[in-house]
């Protein structure tokens, strides 16, 4: 064992990036690592969207107690501040860790109340980006409805899992389809971008699917207000589109936590970072990871995981730096799928729909919990997985 002294790691989150972090670098003498974490559970948030149009919630959670390596120190406590002057964290308990190195990880919050209305719309009918409470109340939803029409509009377009939207409303279809009252219900997509998906390329994909579902897509509709009474919503462009049950993807903001400098977040509350390094602000000992940094290309489980085997590299010092590489499983009903693949360099890859990646997002879903306890397992499968799906590659394949 080396004679110097270790370096003082603290984690704050023990999400997917913050995790897999925890776990990478304890296994490494030259580190101690703290994990603190509001919960004494890891969720697995994919699973909402299980809940809601599927009822099952096999997946949704762990304690982190079984998730973290022995070396980890775990720490349940919210924590209240981070001040990266004084290199300090401290809790709602009043207690105070001092660090070499942090990495801010604790995801992000919702903000059902940024769109007037949605309070009360979120809990009557639920969704299913926010907790396991209202994916139910999305399930029962979908259980009970038997005619009518469902609307599922975007409000935010930085919001977790690019292709959730339409995984909803096309798991939604599935549901009605199973039931023998998809004829009764009419399915709509409102959106804020002038096509179905943001990017071009996925959305030559994923529109024609919509489309042939007979689900309706509204463009250039950025959800402003809801009116439960009247069953109608309003958007900023001036539309209005009536329904009898609805979901709002809602607006996503920044961790509530006091970061110090003050500047460090932007006007929403997302650290920023860079998006090659993860490095907060000018700080050489801070990182942002995951959900909570500015930085983020997709908040995704993908995303925190590759940018927190980007900072342990750099924390080993290597130049390690993100490709900006999604990965994003998306499941489209009838047990088909396709993914959302791109990185800096390349768009969204057009992958066809297919059996094998419906079963691969399940792969995926079942071997989540061992990835984030034993990545020095999983980080060479990964690694040529990531390599030989690289968008460069794919595009040659599916131009």
């Amino acid at each position: 064992m080396t004679s110097e002294k270790k370096q003082n790691v603290v984690i704050v989150g023990g999400g997917a990036g913050g995790l897999i972090l925890a776990n990478s670098l304890a296994r490494r003498e030259e580190f101690s690592v703290t994990l603190i974490n509001d919960t004494p559970y890891h969720y697995y948030l994919p699973q909402l969207l299980q809940i809601a149009f599927r009822g099952d919630d096999s997946q949704l959670k762990r304690e982190l107690a079984d998730l973290v390596k022995k070396d980890v120190k775990l720490i349940i406590d919210s924590v209240t501040s981070v001040d990266l002057n004084n290199r300090t964290v401290t809790t709602s308990s009043g207690k105070t860790f001092s660090y070499d190195i942090v990495a801010i990880a604790p995801g992000l919050s919702i903000d059902h109340a940024a769109v007037k209305g949605n309070e009360k719309l979120v809990s009557l009918y639920g969704d299913f980006h926010s907790t396991p409470e209202n994916a139910w109340r999305a399930f029962n939803t979908i259980s009970s409805m038997k005619k009518g029409r469902l609307v599922v509009a975007v409000a935010d377009p930085g919001h977790r899992c690019p292709p959730s939207p339409y995984e909803g409303v096309l798991l939604a279809d599935e549901a009605f389809r199973a039931r023998g009252i998809r004829d009764q219900i009419e399915i709509t997509i409102a959106v804020p971008y002038p096509r179905a998906y943001p990017a071009e390329t996925f959305n030559e994909v994923i529109e024609p699917v919509l489309k042939e579902r007979g689900i309706n897509i509204e463009t250039f509709f950025t959800v402003d207000t809801v009116d439960l009474d009247n069953k109608k919503m309003t958007s900023l462009e001036g539309g209005e589109l009536p329904f009898d049950a609805a979901i709002v993807v809602p607006i996503h903001k920044g961790p509530k936590i006091n970061i110090l400098p003050e500047d460090i977040k932007n006007e929403d509350g997302f650290i920023k970072a860079d998006k090659l390094t993860n490095r907060v602000g000018n700080f050489d000992d801070a990182f942002a990871i995951g959900d909570a940094s500015a930085a983020s290309n997709a908040r995704t489980g993908v995303t925190a995981h590759l940018q927190a085997k980007v900072v342990e590299k750099r924390l080993l010092g290597f130049d390690a730096r993100n490709t900006g590489r999604t990965n994003c499983p998306t499941e489209i009903g009838m047990e088909l799928g396709t993914f959302v693949i791109s990185d800096f360099g390349h768009p969204s890859v057009k992958l066809p729909p297919k059996s094998v990646f419906f079963i691969m997002k399940r792969f995926f879903a079942d071997t989540y919990w061992d990835v984030l306890k034993h990545p020095e397992f999983w980080d060479p499968i990964f690694d040529a997985y990531f390599e030989n799906t690289s968008p460069e590659r794919l595009w040659k394949l599916f131009p």
